[in-house]
């Protein structure tokens, strides 16, 4: 007989906000967390690898401790982290916290260098950047899990890109802490209104289906155009300086996000778009709300942060190996620093909601040339790296070769000082030396430590 697990139920709003208020650490806890996503592809045609004719054998070969559903390994945990897989097999490590970025590196090029030596003998490729730059969702399979099968019916009548962002896009997010409500809704909405500049500063997606698309991260412009309900800049009361946003406040919006389905034991139901409001005072189908509903609709929530019980900064295109590690610099520069913090916010406090929105519809396409009025996307990226850098050197975090954690941001400074993206790299070379031969972006992008 299958065993049913029995659920916790809600039955008061206290229990929402106890999970957030559990999430506050001492700042001598603090830690940084990171998942890094990577495509797969063939290194002869440059297509994607498909799940079942190569990225389960991957997965097998990895290791113990297999994740499975219906028979199918779609993950693995091992000692720093989990390996999982996104809806069209871009592989995701989802490091466990640490407290240095030393650490962070050791368990990323460790992961990078087990995998490559696999999948080179599967004679296939990882690559980090931000889409698939052959194949289309068109023609790339679909994980067997069963909530992908609900998002791919759900997601398009939402947007038209959504099944791109899907199946053919991968990046980078950062895990950090907060000390309590306070911390966590400034970390929060300070991390959101400097969103568009980080997603401008590693902009790394301009081509696709072996064409320049016109725009410097495609991935970016994929997440405009999936469901703005679920995804942006969360609510509008966040960036009204005359307002003190609260977790009760994140807690409504998110009683009023529509619903994809709920899952109860191993039977997923769909929930037709009601809100979790309507579903926790009137119940679905003989079920009544539970935590585990609550978190799962959570999860099904994409802005470009995320409040959990700690904060998820999601809006970064997937880097080649001398950038993976900046955008965590970046984010443990800014935000574990109150002084760096405050000036960050600086660059952008002036900004309203609608500045910001505009922002993140023309990033996707300029990045770093990006401008409203007199506000210059190249010149806050410039000031934001500063800050991050002289953050980390005052903390003053070493490894064995005396580097302090600085050295992560230094190529990533080098490339915002001239006003350039990965993806203008990938354009100059695209237009002259690579004669617009993909194989040639494949191969500069490729991932094997």
């Amino acid at each position: 007989m299958e065993q049913v697990i029995k659920q916790e139920l809600i039955t008061d709003k206290s229990q929402l906000l106890d999970y957030f208020h559990k999430g506050s650490k001492s700042r001598t806890d603090f830690k940084v967390g990171m998942e890094l996503e990577k495509l797969a592809v063939n290194p002869f045609d440059c297509k994607a690898i498909p799940y079942s004719k190569g990225i389960e054998s991957f997965l097998k070969r990895y290791g113990n401790g297999y994740v499975s559903e219906d028979g199918h390994v779609l993950g693995v945990k091992q000692d720093s982290g989990i390996i999982s897989l996104e809806p069209g097999s871009q592989c995701e490590i989802s490091t466990f916290p640490v407290q240095s970025l030393h650490d962070l590196k050791q368990s990323i090029v460790s992961y990078n260098k087990k995998s490559s030596l696999i999948a080179d003998d599967l004679d296939f490729w990882w690559i980090g950047y931000g889409v698939q730059p052959v194949s289309t969702y068109n023609d790339i399979e679909l994980i067997p899990k069963k909530r992908y099968a609900y998002m791919t019916d759900y997601l398009p009548d939402k947007g038209h890109l959504a099944l791109v962002m899907m199946r053919e896009t991968a990046g980078i997010q950062v895990a950090v802490d907060y000390e309590s409500e306070e911390d966590a809704i400034n970390k929060f909405r300070i991390s959101l209104a400097l969103s568009p500049i980080a997603t401008a500063m590693f902009a790394n997606s301009p081509i696709r289906e072996k064409k320049d698309t016109g725009y410097k991260s495609f991935r970016a412009l994929s997440w405009l155009n999936t469901d703005e309900a679920r995804c942006g800049l969360v609510s509008k009361k966040l960036f009204n300086h005359d307002y003190e946003y609260t977790f009760e406040d994140h807690i409504e919006v998110l009683l009023d996000l529509p619903m994809i389905f709920i899952q109860k034991d191993s039977a997923f139901i769909g929930m037709k778009g009601r809100s979790f409001r309507d579903y926790l005072n009137n119940g679905f189908e003989g079920y009544k709300a539970s935590m585990d509903d609550w978190f799962l609709h959570s999860n099904l929530f994409f802005p470009d942060v995320r409040l959990n019980n700690y904060i998820e900064i999601r809006n970064c295109d997937s880097q080649r190996e001398d950038l993976i590690l900046a955008p965590a610099a970046l984010w443990k520069g800014i935000l574990y620093n109150q002084d760096a913090m405050q000036a960050a916010f600086d660059l952008v406090k002036k900004l309203s909601y609608e500045n910001l929105m505009e922002l993140r519809r023309l990033v996707p396409k300029y990045a770093l040339d990006t401008s409203i009025d007199s506000f210059k996307v190249s010149e806050a990226a410039k000031e934001l790296v500063n800050i991050a850098y002289k953050s980390l050197k005052q903390m003053n975090i070493q490894d064995k070769n005396t580097n302090d954690e600085s050295v992560y941001l230094e190529s990533i400074s080098e490339l915002v000082n001239q006003s350039k993206t990965p993806a203008d790299l990938i354009l100059q070379r695209w237009n002259s030396d690579w004669k617009r031969n993909v194989a040639k972006l494949v191969e500069y992008s490729r991932i094997s430590s």
